[in-house]
This record gives structure tokens, C-alpha cells and sequence, in this order.
């Protein structure tokens, strides 16, 4: 994350960097947790995914680079939506809607719940993981969602939000890396 640039690991654009503005809750997914993630999840074709507390856009980036239909993110600092779209239009990606608002809001509110990928990087200090993946059970998200993507404080890593997960998903992986722990889980097949 030289001089808050991120470099985007593989697809279409890979070595291409998105830049994001320093603030003390946007902490972008390191590049090797990104690859591992696309090591475990293919995307195909007509892929969309939700990209909640989305902060940099570089989930949503990586994720549009190896060939997903289109990223949905959502992002409440109205700045931060600002930089994302001036990033996303300098890599000339247009296959995405960025809603700036509020995650719970947009859970409580949204009536299309299908998603292929769902990324979740809530602030680490907060209880907002937990608050978003529990409303995104109640109100029918995880039904027909093929893959999700957790990202939390090793030092407070939440067992209750990785448990919600599990009723409905299959854990493929769950590993610590300094201070970040990330959990990536597929749907069960019934």
C-alpha cells in the first residue's frame, strides 16, 4: 500500500493501482488476502457481487478485473464514494453501481437479495459485522448467495459472526494474517 496505492493482483487489470485517501477506519485488503480470496472463489461470466463498507473499492476492482458482470458497493462517507468513482473511471470500469449509504439501510431497504459474492470489511472497532450479517439472514441474502467474504480484528475476531455464516455455508477458509482475520465461506449445496 505504497503511497496509498494498491496495485490490483490478476484479470484485466492486473498491475494497475487504485488510489484511495488515508482515513483511520479504511483499511484496503492486502494483496496477498485478495489473491487468496481469488484463489479459492472463480469468478464466471455473469457474476455480481455486493461489496459492503466497500472503503477503497478494491474488492469490487479485483473482482470486475477477473471477469465478474458488475459490483454493487456500498460505502456511507460521501468522500470515499467520490474517490472510488474518479478511480474506477481512470481504470475505465463501468460495469458497477455504487450506492452511497448507509449498509443497514440498504439491507433493510433492498429487495434484489442475489448475489453470487458478498465481501463484508466493516470497521474493525465496531460491531457492524456482526450487525450487517445478521440482517443479511433476516432479510434473505444468504439464501440464494454462492460465496461470502469476511474480514475482522484478529484481536477481537467475532466466533457469533462467523456462526451465522456457518448455518448456511461451508467455511473454506478461516486464517489470521498480522492483525487481520479472514474468513471466506461457499453455500451448502442442499
Amino acid at each position: 500500500m505504497l503511497n496509498n496505492k494498491l496495485k490490483i493482483t490478476g484479470g484485466l487489470y492486473k498491475s494497475r493501482s487504485l488510489s484511495f485517501d488515508p482515513q483511520k477506519l479504511l483499511k484496503p485488503t492486502k494483496s496477498y488476502i485478495r489473491e487468496s480470496i481469488f484463489n479459492i472463489i472463480k469468478i464466471e461470466k455473469r457474476m455480481v457481487c455486493l461489496d459492503l463498507f466497500s472503503g477503497s473499492g478494491i474488492l469490487s476492482a479485483e473482482f470486475i478485473s477477473r471477469g465478474g458482470e458488475k459490483a454493487v458497493l456500498v460505502e456511507n462517507n460521501h468522500k470515499t464514494c467520490q474517490k472510488i468513482n474518479k478511480e474506477f473511471q481512470h481504470l475505465q470500469i463501468k460495469n458497477y453501481d455504487l450506492l452511497c449509504l448507509n449498509v443497514f439501510i440498504f439491507i433493510k431497504n433492498h429487495k434484489n437479495k442475489n448475489y453470487d459474492i458478498i465481501f463484508i470489511d466493516a470497521p474493525f472497532d465496531t460491531n457492524d459485522l456482526y450487525r450487517s450479517l445478521k440482517l443479511l439472514d433476516e432479510n434473505g441474502f444468504l439464501l440464494k448467495n454462492k460465496f461470502i467474504y469476511i474480514e475482522q480484528s484478529k484481536k477481537h475476531y467475532n466466533l457469533e459472526a462467523v456462526s451465522i455464516i456457518s448455518k448456511t455455508h461451508n467455511i473454506l477458509k478461516d486464517l489470521s494474517i498480522g492483525d487481520v482475520s479472514y474468513t471466506i465461506a461457499k453455500k451448502r449445496d442442499k
